[in-house]
């Protein structure tokens, strides 16, 4: 697997990049970076060209001023594709990755493949909340105060770089940009989507799928008995599986 960095707009990028085929961009989470993919990197690099940024102020990419909420990092997917030369790749997004991969899918259709959306954060049901951003955070504190020598459950160890993660959720939170957007606009999402949630989620309860499901014209829901907030941590191997039917390009025609 390799790791690299690119340029972007005067900013420093670090993404994961391996394989060979149709393109498959990854796009982490909250408090997370592209580390937390590396099960499913190592696996679908068999068969798709596998990308995973580190969004900026995450992980070892440097903090964009440019970038205020989370419908901003889409406009981002579309510099880092552009940076590396990809008309169009499929995207597989986790917690506000999948809120960011949404806003590409309505905004950039004509890059899009497939869509793949992991417990997408981006909407608000007031009679089953999400957990707010504050307690998402100390969450992450508590995940990541520990010794170094001691991997979280995700078997990513603390490091500076997943506590710069919180000081950018810090700012995009008091700036307003964790406001929940979606709304009306998923119902605009033209790609071939699949849906996957865990059922002991305690970030953003599982009632979610649902509404995912109903609102995205089409869409497949997954939902992985006893999984929570990062079913591809939790479940690595099943969600592995489900990525790779789903992503898959179609057989060819047979002959006439």
């Amino acid at each position: 697997m390799q790791r690299t960095e690119i340029t972007i707009g005067g900013l420093s990028i670090r993404y994961h990049d391996a394989g060979e085929g149709p393109p498959v961009v990854f796009v982490h989470g909250a408090g997370a970076t592209a580390r937390l993919w590396h099960r499913q990197l190592g696996a679908l690099s068999k068969s798709f060209r596998v990308l995973a940024p580190d969004l900026p102020g995450f992980g070892g990419s440097g903090r964009s001023p440019d970038i205020k909420g989370v419908r901003d990092y889409a406009g981002f997917l579309a510099r880092f594709m552009d940076a590396l030369g990809l008309k169009r790749a499929s995207l597989v997004g986790s917690s506000m990755g999948g809120w960011a991969a949404c806003w590409f899918a309505r905004e950039f259709p004509e890059r899009l493949d497939r869509l793949v959306l992991i417990s997408p954060a981006g909407l608000y049901l007031p009679d089953d909340p999400p957990m707010p951003v504050s307690g998402v955070i100390e969450e992450l504190r508590r995940a990541y105060s520990g010794p170094a020598e001691a991997p979280a459950a995700s078997g990513v160890r603390p490091n500076d770089e997943l506590l710069n993660g919180i000081d950018t959720l810090l700012g995009l939170d008091e700036a307003g940009g964790f406001t929940p957007d979606l709304g009306g606009r998923l119902s605009g999402i033209t790609a071939r989507t699949l849906i996957v949630w865990g059922s002991v989620d305690r970030v953003i309860p599982v009632s979610y799928a649902d509404e995912f499901a109903r609102r995205i014209p089409g869409s497949r829901l997954a939902v992985l008995n006893g999984a929570g907030h990062l079913p591809y941590v939790d479940s690595p191997e099943p969600v592995t599986g489900l990525l790779a039917g789903f992503l898959a390009p179609p057989p060819p025609d047979p002959p006439a």
